[in-house]
Formats: structure tokens, sequence, C-alpha cells
């Protein structure tokens, strides 16, 4: 029997983490996904105390850092943007605040009671895209589902941050707005009303790096969003991303990843 919109599992993905695909955290497609990592025996602290519910961590497409998953029980949920309503604009921005869209791990612990919650919709969302009939809508309903519910546990986790965290926060937005045009440490501080030192003390206590390699890293994500979505050249990237010199371009992109540009692209183009 006929059916539509029929799930493709190149574009959304569900597993436990100990079923996971061969290599699924190495390969170069992960690059296009968003993800969920649900650590469900996540540990913290000295004492290595359990979190009732686990932890949370979002992770946006053309990432530049890798989660610590091995040997952990997690749940991963990827799925390609056009499972998002972009349309329903508020919803999508609180998606993209949800996931920070600048690079970096995100995320938060959650408690026994909204475990069991996330329990339930995991459950609805795995039976559904392992259904033979299962349907991208019914599948994208019930991500939307989940997605809102994460979006209201950020929101309430969010206004019992302390101030630094909220300045992380403030950073990050402003960040992601000026990275093109903005570069140096002053701006953002003349911004937030306070001293590129205190900044920086911030931004490596609450994220383990200093605002400049934040700054590199969104340079990062977004010149490899282009490299793979877009039909622009190199050098036309590096002008859009306010590179005066291609091959300047070119140099910094390999200090900060390993590899050039071209390298990139080719590896992901010969996939």
């Amino acid at each position: 029997m006929k059916f539509i919109h029929q799930i493709d599992p190149s574009k959304f993905i569900f597993f436990e983490l100990s079923h996971a695909p061969a290599n699924y955290l190495y390969r170069s497609q992960r690059a296009h996904f968003f993800e969920i990592i649900w650590m469900k025996d996540y540990k913290r602290g000295e004492d290595n105390s359990n979190e009732e519910g686990g932890y949370i961590n979002f992770i946006p497409p053309y990432r530049s850092t890798k989660p610590e998953v091995e040997d952990k029980k997690a749940c991963i949920i990827a799925f390609d943007r056009e499972y998002l309503e972009e349309d329903n604009q508020e919803y999508a921005l609180d998606v993209f605040n949800l996931f920070n869209m600048h690079g970096q791990l995100s995320g938060f612990a959650i408690d026994r009671n909204t475990a069991e919650t996330l329990q339930h919709l995991t459950l609805l969302i795995e039976k559904e895209y392992n259904n033979p009939m299962g349907t991208y809508l019914a599948l994208k309903a019930l991500l939307k589902v989940l997605l809102l519910n994460l979006i209201r546990i950020n929101q309430h986790y969010f206004l019992h941050q302390d101030l630094n965290q909220k300045r992380v926060y403030q950073f990050i937005m402003l960040m992601d707005k000026h990275y093109k045009t903005e570069r140096k440490a002053d701006f953002y501080s003349k911004k937030m009303g306070i001293s590129e030192k205190r900044i920086n003390q911030i931004l490596k206590e609450k994220m383990d790096r200093t605002l400049t390699q934040l700054l590199h890293e969104r340079v990062i994500v977004e010149a490899k969003r282009m490299l793979v979505s877009c039909e622009l050249t190199i050098k036309e990237i590096a002008y859009h991303l306010n590179f005066d010199d291609p091959a300047y371009f070119s140099r910094f992109y390999k200090k900060q990843t390993g590899h050039t540009p071209e390298d990139f692209k080719n590896q992901i183009t010969g996939m």
C-alpha cells in the first residue's frame, strides 16, 4: 500500500547509543543535523553524584566539538532542518536559542519528573520512527512537542541562572549578530558594559573558551555551513565573512581546523 510523506532515514535518526550505527559520531554527515543527546546516567561534581533525570545536550549543525558520550547510557535524536517549522518565526527562534547555534555544546540537567515526560515523548518518537507505516508529518509533530517541552524547561532554567551565565548568553547573542564584522573584544565589552578582562574570565569559567576563541569558532561554523550548503566559491565565502584576502581566510581556516576549506569541501562532496 502506498502512503505519502514516508520517513527519510537520511534526514531523521533515532537510536539508543548502545545501538548506534557504526562510527556514527565521526561521520561527516552529522554536520547537517541538529542533535539532541540525552545522557541518562550523567554524573556531575567531584563526588560524581547522579543527576536524577540525566543531562540533555543540544548540538547545532556544523558544530566544532564532539560530545563525550562513549560508554554512556544515552539516547540520540538527530534531524535535518526541514523538520523545523520555520514559518512559525517565534518557535524557530526558540529552537535556535535552545541549540544556541554558535557551534558549542549547550544543555542542562533535568529532574526525575521531567525525565518521565521526556521518556514518554521519546518512546512515541521511537515507535513512529521504527513503524514501517511511519510518516514524516507524524514524526515532525512529535518532534515539535518534544522541542516545545525542552524550550519551556530551558526558559525556566535560564530564569534561575546566575548573573555570569546570563552574561554568557548575552555575549552569545551579540556574537551571533555581529561576528562577521566585529571580532575584537572591546566592541563586545562596550556593548555589555563590562571590561574585556572580566568577559574573558566569565567565558573561561563557564565555557572553557576565551572571547576570541569563541569568535573564531563561530566563524568556522558559518564557513563550514556555507562550504556544504551553498554554491559560492571559497573566495566569495571569504568576502561574505569579511575577509579582505581569500588567502588569509584559507590560512585562518587551516589554523583553526587543521585542513584547508578546499580539503573540507572536497571531503563533503566526495561522500
